[in-house]
């Protein structure tokens, strides 16, 4: 089962919708029912949760159009209980571009906000005397509330936030970027506590946003943590060399006993020295099952990446590993390496190992002397 529903296309972007996001409309109209609300005021209430969303989804498209003026790609945006993700291919490595498609969410919000105060205001709406009751009945005002809410906690200057990245690109402009995400990153997490006890007080809803912030502080500090360690890197560095392959033409039993034997989980395909592809164990089972043992390779072969070239830089691989966790290294059409996450890491390991024997603390040069 999957955990999204595709939703279609906008300005050529996949819209998805988290399963869990069904959940939380049942919940918001049985809630409403439950706590003696008519069918009418259920309805509306999902009805308010909906349009609000669109509103998530206009705000991560501002991010989406904004990346594309400097020709990155946004791969879809999710409808998640707790707002919306655009999953652009990667942020833009320039800070001003990053202020740019970091402010452009919440810019968008601030243009709808301003669109419906100038239409609550030419109905006369501010002509009345302000209550919460009067809030609660009319779903225009509810919708700029709801607005200027998103606008104003997007802009909360803490790491993943938006504001969080306004705030990064504007300390990168000064200061070395892994230095400037550690601090947007430790703000957060700060955030992050602080918005998790609020939670335990006032809204459960809050304690999940906490736990997103921190998890998001956290993964974007490691993140560019390791872009910087590889900074210089090809992938030909990194590759592994030494691994198991077989011909299209050999039996599945035969690449299940390799796959046993060796342990390898994915084991690439040839054809007379060419790349085929790449099968991984469960898609070796499922052909096994499927077809028996005296299937050829070729036909369990579940992932064929155009493969990279060896002076490509390591960069290029780690973000081709948030496709599938293991690439070919291709060259003349020859397949002369795989690389890994494993192995991206292993070389970082080692010239960790290699800059600390290089650079001994006080205390190893003291005992040198």
């Amino acid at each position: 089962m999957k955990s999204s529903i595709n939703l279609g296309k906008i300005f050529g972007i996949d819209l998805k919708m988290n399963i869990t996001f069904l959940f939380l409309l049942l919940w918001v109209g049985f809630s409403s029912l439950f706590s003696g609300a008519s069918a009418g005021a259920a309805v509306t209430e999902i009805v308010f949760i909906i349009a609000l969303f669109v509103l998530v989804v206009l705000h991560e498209l501002g991010h989406a159009l904004m990346a594309k003026r400097y020709g990155i790609k946004t791969q879809d945006i999710t409808l998640l209980p707790i707002g919306g993700l655009a999953r652009l291919e990667k942020m833009p490595e320039d800070p001003k571009q990053e202020f740019f498609v970091a402010i452009a969410g919440p810019a968008v919000n601030l243009v709808i906000g301003a669109l419906l105060f100038v239409g609550l205001l030419l109905k006369g709406f501010f002509n009345q005397p302000f209550s919460f009751a009067l809030l609660e009945e009319n779903l225009w005002m509810q919708l700029l509330t709801a607005n200027i809410t998103l606008f104003l906690f997007n802009l909360i200057p803490a790491f993943p936030m938006d504001g969080g990245r306004v705030l990064r690109s504007l300390l990168s402009l000064r200061m070395d970027p892994v230095k400037a995400t550690s601090i947007a990153a430790n703000i957060g997490k700060g955030a992050a506590l602080l918005i998790g006890l609020a939670g335990f007080f006032f809204n459960p809803w809050l304690v999940l946003t906490a736990i997103f912030i921190w998890v998001g502080a956290k993964s974007e500090a490691d993140s560019v943590r390791i872009q910087a360690s590889i900074k210089g890197l090809q992938v030909q560095d990194a590759m592994m060399t030494r691994f198991f392959q077989v011909e299209g033409n050999q039996s599945l039993e035969s690449v299940l006993n390799l796959s046993v034997q060796s342990g390898q989980h994915h084991i690439p395909v040839t054809s007379n020295g060419h790349f085929l592809g790449i099968i991984q164990r469960q898609g070796l089972l499922n052909a096994l099952q499927r077809l028996g043992n005296r299937a050829p390779a070729y036909a369990a072969i579940g992932i064929e990446p155009e493969g990279l070239s060896p002076t490509a830089p390591l960069k290029d691989a780690l973000e081709s590993m948030k496709k599938t966790r293991v690439q070919p290294v291709i060259e003349n059409g020859q397949l002369i390496g795989l690389i890994t996450l494993e192995s991206i890491q292993q070389r970082m390991w080692l010239d960790q190992k290699m800059k600390n024997s290089q650079n001994p603390s006080p205390d190893e040069k003291t005992d040198m002397v």
